[in-house]
């Protein structure tokens, strides 16, 4: 006998050793409950204004989506949506499944919910915006042409530092910035600025801050000049 012939003779041998079980195919695993499919906030107003107070509403998917725990979670750090936090708000969903919260973000904030369902249903994550509180007050409305009119105000929370833009509407719809303003320090709740303009001709104008990393942009409203 070669070398060749011994080795398959012990190879078949060692297989005929092999219990008949472990060959047959290997039990299929138990099917997993699936995960019920995740729903979608809805926020108004978005954007919202500084010190507002914004309406987040849902409802449960599912035929037993009532009287379910809900829980809303923030996350108010950049970059948003990776580090949810529980907020002390929960609610009970109602008989359909509906379930709303009053919110009041002083920056832009990422929420989502979490229903106690099993297992548990979050939602897609929903962002609200929000704007910069904007004043806006003129020391006369009705000028002579060529008179020098002050534009002033306060904006919330404090931007000390930062660039104002004056701005007067378009023939066509748009606005132009017609002139800067550095925010001042006024405590450390608002800031404040004051601005004289000379004002040849009639319009409409409005003051605006840029947004940055926690806020979108903020404008006051809009404030018509007539000159006499």
């Amino acid at each position: 006998m070669n070398a060749r012939s011994g080795i398959a003779l012990a190879v078949g041998a060692s297989l005929a050793l092999v219990p008949a079980a472990a060959a047959q195919k290997p039990p299929k695993p138990p099917k997993s409950t699936p995960t019920p499919a995740s729903f979608t906030l809805d926020a108004k107003p978005n954007p919202l204004v500084f010190g507002g107070t914004a309406t987040l509403s849902g409802r449960l998917p599912g035929p037993m989506a009532g009287g379910v725990s809900v829980r809303l979670e923030q996350d108010a750090t950049l970059p948003l949506g990776d580090k949810f936090q529980p907020t002390a708000l929960v609610t009970t969903s109602a008989p359909n499944g509906a379930f709303s919260f009053a919110v009041k973000p002083p920056v832009s904030t990422q929420y989502r919910v979490v229903a106690k369902t099993s297992p548990d249903t979050t939602s897609r994550p929903r962002l609200i915006s929000v704007r910069t509180r904007v004043g806006l007050r003129l020391s006369d409305s009705t000028p002579r042409r060529g008179a020098r009119v002050r534009f002033s105000g306060s904006v919330l929370p404090a931007h000390d530092g930062a660039t104002l833009r004056l701005q007067r509407r378009t023939s066509k719809g748009g606005f132009t910035t017609v002139a800067t303003t550095t925010l001042r320090d006024a405590g450390t709740a608002r800031s404040t600025y004051s601005r004289f303009l000379r004002i040849r001709r009639d319009g409409v104008y409005r003051v605006k801050l840029a947004g940055d990393s926690d806020h979108v942009n903020g404008f006051s409203r809009l404030r018509r000049i007539d000159v006499g």
